[in-house]
């Protein structure tokens, strides 16, 4: 008589259950491809060990829903169990909340889904994340705030930040905006997963004068083109060694340049070579709003005393908002950056540290 085939379990915990186990306590839910994409495994073997992992009860699995745009199917999440929740604090990992304290409200799943995906991406290249809960409570913001967590850059910048789905409520936005007013801190990025949401956010918060003015940045991205953007770009050195390959060349930083402005421009700090002249660069490549704010506050008498034209830098996604949000200022001159290139570029780039 055949024996009845018994389901795997985890016997002794390996270091790769330890890791697993560990990124769903510290990022609450998981994709199946998220995990596969973190932990760099197969397909194959990710289904093998999340079942394994489920039988042992060490994590539950549940079905994703409001995640993707017009897709039925969307694939599982995954989160710890209390039993391993028990199983890391036997191995000694400083775990502090419960199993029902990590749990998600069905509504805030896509947008911890997409959190969780940019963080995948920006860990390994030196970026770090503190969630939600913890900055809600940093900042004595009520539980029903719409804040996502702060982002750590490799250079030490915080910066607050925002998820917007496909659809932005002008509810919503206004929400935000007042959320922008009531913290204070200095930098925020906005993550749009539209293009729709995208151009929503940007006309919205340009006009508020009162929000844009106690920022030091507020940078709104194109959600894709952001996990490519933040890897590398944050670092503006790293922006002007890239722009070389167009021609531009700073003049900021050369021991043997001297500036006789008479006055200084808020947000016009950089100086350039360009086409034979010297101008302001201004890097939109991330839609910084405060940075729109410094230019339109740039004005035609201010040119005509200074001689210098600015040089905004776009891509050809983004100019015709740029465009848009400049109106006629005539002393702007735009290079524009094929937005393919330069992802591509961006991708090109290894990460500073492995996972």
């Amino acid at each position: 008589m055949a024996r009845a085939n018994k389901k795997q379990v985890v016997k002794i915990l390996q270091p790769l259950d330890i890791a697993i186990l560990t990124g769903l306590y510290e990022y609450r839910a998981l994709s199946t491809e998220q995990i596969m994409r973190r932990y760099e495994l197969s397909r194959w073997y990710t289904y093998k060990k999340l079942r394994i992992l489920r039988n042992s009860r060490l994590i539950s699995t549940h079905p994703i829903s409001g995640y993707l745009v017009n897709q039925n199917r969307q694939g599982s999440y995954h989160r710890i169990s209390e039993t391993g929740i028990s199983c890391l604090r036997e191995q000694g990992v400083p775990v502090e909340r419960r199993a029902d304290q990590l749990r998600i409200n069905v509504r805030h799943l896509p947008f911890l889904l997409s959190t969780n995906d940019v963080m995948i991406d920006l860990e390994a290249y030196g970026w770090h994340m503190e969630d939600s809960r913890s900055v809600k409570a940093k900042f004595e913001l009520n539980r029903g705030a719409n804040v996502q967590g702060m982002l750590k850059s490799p250079r030490g910048t915080d910066y607050l930040f925002y998820m917007f789905l496909h659809g932005v409520g002008m509810k919503n936005l206004m929400k935000v905006s007042k959320e922008l007013m009531d913290v204070s801190n200095p930098n925020y990025i906005l993550f749009a997963k539209s293009a729709a949401s995208y151009k929503t956010i940007v006309e919205h918060l340009s006009t508020n004068t009162s929000v844009i003015v106690q920022c030091q940045s507020l940078k709104v991205f194109p959600y894709t083109f952001a996990k490519y953007y933040l890897r590398h770009f944050e670092d503006e050195q790293k922006v002007m060694r890239f722009l070389e390959d167009f021609e531009v060349y700073d003049l900021s930083f050369k021991t043997d340049f001297k500036d006789t402005r008479k006055k200084i421009y808020d947000g016009l700090e950089r100086i350039v070579r360009h086409e034979g002249e010297e101008k302001y660069l201004v890097n939109l490549l991330d839609t910084d709003l405060v940075k729109i704010y410094n230019v339109r506050h740039y004005r035609k008498e201010m040119y005509e005393l200074d001689g210098r034209k600015v040089l905004l830098v776009t891509t050809s996604m983004t100019r015709p908002m740029h465009e848009q949000l400049l109106g006629e200022i005539h002393h702007v001159d735009y290079l524009e950056i094929d937005s393919r290139e330069l992802i591509d570029y961006l991708k090109s780039i290894q990460p500073v540290r492995s996972i």
